[in-house]
């Protein structure tokens, strides 16, 4: 089978199946990322692969047109309508544009959810957020205002009445903000929930949960470690049950039938689950990790599949106890040295550890959305309490050990730092 990757999704190529032919249009900025790609793997490079206008350029340039490809995948959020473009006009399996842009696009989301009579956040549309209609006042007490076609939380703010909104317009204006089509949510008070799975032939043939610590938004604007929590099918099978049928039925609405999906829901005081948002990709941070963990399934692998062919569902060994994970958080300067994957696999309970930020790297303090994090760990544990515990000591422990130097250090600062003891101004031999 032949798939075109839009885009290099490093799990997805380390887990691709053996009779799998991948070919990955290589976009500039993963290019200078310089992230090592499996060997094996065709690679076409282009100015921008999220561009359909390159993407489709460079593969004519290769000599790649319809019929060339049996699948065309993408991961990243910017890469799916481009994908599912590619795949129309290559005749490949795919997502059909329309499914994408109600992934993509969280107004047009909502509104078909809610057209489906199914219970989901409230929503409205300023289109331009740097020129706020005149007059315009914010319809709900407490509200979400961000892109409607953001990712990891980016650009996102909590606002209350006109003047916060003002703020938040004359702030996007200020810093040229190049999303300017917003959403304004109404603010849901509850615990937030993610389900995970993927889809073959319109059914859903794959289903984790799990819940956030505190919903992913208060934690990245108070800049604390994403924390997640997988649920068990069997010691939380009443959330299965409450969560199953709106899961199913959204995805209905929404159109997916092939492929892996990530949602987020709200249980609110009451109890009942309201729809947050659904993206066409697998879920970011360390919950493909999880889910491996907790139920031996791959969504890297099994996502890619079922978007390739028709296929059943997997074979689920579900580990008793919890499964949870926690970003690890930055240090703002220049990194020197920190904790090893290795010697963070070592620390009790831990079952995976993965490290993004290469040494050498000058990290800046103000970052705040779910890229900002050093690496991931996952813990195994008998129960919630002492995976709660696990988790903040191991953040807790591995911020204590990055070794880092200002942004702009004076030479105060660098004479008594540690690492210069010894270091000496001139020095004379003797005679």
């Amino acid at each position: 089978m032949r798939l075109l990757m839009v885009g290099a999704d490093l799990p997805a190529l380390a887990a691709a199946a053996p009779d799998v032919d991948v070919t990955v249009l290589l976009g500039a900025t993963t290019h200078d990322g310089g992230m090592p790609l499996p060997a094996g793997v065709r690679t076409i490079f282009v100015d921008d692969h999220k561009s359909i206008d390159a993407a489709l350029n460079g593969l004519l340039r290769a000599g790649l047109g319809a019929g060339s490809f049996d699948a065309v995948y993408a991961y990243d959020d910017p890469a799916l309508m481009t994908a599912a473009v590619l795949a129309r006009m290559l005749g490949a399996r795919g997502h059909a544009p329309q499914t994408v842009a109600l992934f993509r696009d969280k107004y047009l989301q909502k509104r078909r959810i809610r057209e489906a009579g199914l219970p989901v956040t409230a929503c409205s549309l300023i289109e331009d957020i740097r020129e706020l209609p005149a007059g315009y006042r914010l319809p709900y007490d407490r509200a979400v205002v961000k892109p409607v076609a953001g990712m990891a939380t980016q650009s996102t703010f909590v606002v209350r009445g006109d003047a916060e909104l003002a703020r938040v317009s004359a702030q996007c204006r200020a810093n040229g903000a190049t999303a300017r089509n917003f959403v304004v949510e109404e603010f849901v008070e509850g615990e937030e929930w993610f389900a995970d799975g993927y889809l073959s032939e319109g059914e859903l043939r794959f289903l984790s949960l799990g819940r956030y610590a505190q919903p992913c938004l208060s934690a990245v604007l108070e800049r604390a470690p994403v924390q997640t929590y997988s649920l068990d099918p069997v010691a939380d099978k009443a959330a299965y049950d409450l969560a199953s049928p709106l899961v199913g039925a959204a995805l209905r609405a929404l159109g997916l039938t092939d492929g892996v999906f990530h949602m987020e829901l709200f249980q609110l005081a009451d109890g009942t689950l309201m729809f947050s948002e659904c993206a066409a990709r697998r879920a970011g941070g360390p919950i493909r990790d999880q889910i491996r963990w907790k139920f031996g399934v791959d969504l890297a692998a099994d996502g890619v599949r079922a978007l390739l062919e028709p296929v059943g569902e997997p074979v689920t060994r579900a580990r008793d106890g919890v499964v949870a994970s926690t970003f690890l958080p930055l240090r703002p300067g220049v990194v020197l040295d920190y904790p090893s994957a290795t010697e963070v696999l070592a620390q009790p309970d831990v079952v995976h550890a993965r490290i993004f930020v290469p040494k050498g790297m000058r990290i800046q303090g103000g970052a705040a959305n779910t890229f900002a994090r050093m690496g991931e760990v996952t813990v195994h544990t008998p129960d919630p309490d002492t995976a709660r515990r696990r988790l903040t000591e191991l953040a807790d422990w591995f911020t204590a050990h990055i070794e880092v130097l200002p942004l702009a250090p004076t030479l105060r600062e660098l004479y008594t730092d540690p690492r210069n003891a010894g270091f000496v101004h001139a020095a004379a031999a003797d005679g």
